[in-house]
């Protein structure tokens, strides 16, 4: 399977630097083919590493349209927001698949929304339904800010691991979160 999204890197093409951030990034992203199993992409071939540096773009992409950073910011860190206290995404020991259910299904009686269309409106999250909050809407589910489809939801899984999880906060990531140098990425020193 292909995903479909435009490819922009923060450093220089055709330096030493762009290079090395390429071979980091591929090596990176390979860890994630590796821990998620055997996929579409996989099967592929050598398109494989590309097509997952395009799904963890992807998965950036998605996280700021469902507002992720709201919460969890931009570095991944967490901390207060206007959601409450986010974790950090940076230090979460999650694996992949408890990444993706907590994407789909949140985390009734806390400030972690929803993304799946469909949560609790059968017993696919946690073998619970709205009706088992009905009385209750101190733990009752909160709905993300949009739904995410499968494809999203799993790129999203797909970023966190790759580009937060286990890592601290780079220069090179924070441009490529910013689309570019800033101020807020002057402070932090180069990888």
């Amino acid at each position: 399977m292909r995903w479909a999204a435009a490819r922009w890197h923060p450093v220089k093409h055709g330096t030493a630097a762009y290079e090395l951030s390429h071979r980091v990034r591929a090596f990176a992203v390979a860890a994630v083919v590796v821990c998620a199993g055997p996929s579409d992409a996989a099967a592929e071939g050598p398109l494989a590493a590309t097509d997952a540096l395009v799904r963890v773009d992807y998965g950036l992409s998605t996280a700021k349209r469902a507002n992720c950073m709201g919460c969890h910011k931009w570095h991944g860190d967490g901390g207060p927001g206007y959601g409450g206290a986010a974790i950090s995404l940076r230090k979460t020991r999650l694996a992949r698949a408890q990444l993706v259910e907590l994407i789909r299904c949140g985390r009734p009686g806390t400030n972690m929304p929803y993304f799946d269309r469909d949560a609790y409106k059968d017993d696919r999250c946690y073998g619970l339904t709205f009706d088992d909050f009905a009385n209750d809407d101190d733990n009752r589910p909160l709905q993300g800010k949009k739904y995410l489809n499968e494809r999203q939801v799993n790129a999203v899984a797909d970023f966190v691991i790759a580009e937060l999880q286990g890592k601290e906060v780079t220069k090179a990531y924070c441009e490529k979160y910013f689309g570019g140098p800033t101020r807020q990425c002057e402070a932090i020193g180069s990888p």
